[in-house]
């Protein structure tokens, strides 16, 4: 891409490194954006660091590279992009409620909580019932901590801070949100809700973007020998959905 010449106003600046973000599968470090886009680097480092904040960019600490945030594809069309990730996780997420007569759940951060955008129960009469547009709490059940786990370093933080009930012990809490993004699941037996339980894993798009909670919940006793393959089952379908998005 070739260096552009920009007008000296913030908006054209801002324009110029979300088109360059958006517009291809890799990521960029800091030179690479001032280079392909011409802004000088203390003004770059500056925008970078306000639209990290407002979780349009993100950073990862480990490549220090940029890529496009979750926030800044939701607020484009947060329904389109909700209906776009039920159509991919559909068909897998039916596949496991026929395998596991459990009820499958797709959620997405929403604000400080967790929001159900799509549910697929099983014919059984004994199951867990959820909803569409249901309300999860961050701080208890494997959707919850899913969502918090694989969110933003930043986001985390503040929701941590700010909205986990004071009787808990937020460094524990903190540990065992790096325990769940390090294994790739959460597990949890009547954190939320009586006699359930549900094991949840995190979706990423083509880009490795985190975009949703994938889980399945039922009654707890009906988990018990079953983790193992539940889990396998579950990171497979999130394989699965990653390709359709």
């Amino acid at each position: 891409m070739a260096k552009t010449t920009f007008k000296t106003d913030t908006v054209s600046k801002v324009t110029a490194i979300m088109e360059l973000l958006c517009s291809s599968h890799n990521s960029y470090s800091l030179r690479e954006i001032e280079s392909l886009t011409g802004i000088p680097k203390s003004t770059l480092h500056r925008l970078l660091k306000s639209l990290e904040r407002q979780e349009w960019v993100y950073q990862d600490h480990e490549t220090d590279q940029f890529r496009p945030g979750v926030r800044f594809f939701l607020l484009h069309n947060e329904k389109l992009f909700h209906q776009a990730l039920i159509n991919a996780a559909s068909p897998e997420m039916k596949r496991l409620v026929r395998e596991t007569q459990k009820t499958a759940i797709l959620s997405v951060l929403e604000g400080t909580a967790g929001l159900c955008i799509y549910h697929v129960e099983p014919a059984c009469p004994v199951k867990y019932v959820a909803h569409r547009g249901m309300s999860i709490p961050l701080h208890v059940s494997a959707t919850g901590k899913v969502l918090l786990a694989f969110s933003t370093k930043d986001l985390q933080e503040r929701i941590v801070c700010n909205n986990i009930p004071q009787e808990i012990n937020k460094n524990r809490f903190k540990e065992e949100l790096e325990e769940i993004k390090e294994q790739g699941f959460a597990y949890s037996r009547e954190e939320w809700i009586p006699h359930a339980g549900d094991i949840s894993v995190p979706l990423f798009d083509s880009r490795g973007l985190f975009v949703a909670q994938l889980g399945l919940a039922g009654l707890v006793a009906s988990f018990d020998c079953q983790e193992e393959v539940i889990v396998k089952k579950l990171k497979d379908a999130a394989a699965h959905i990653k390709e359709r998005l």
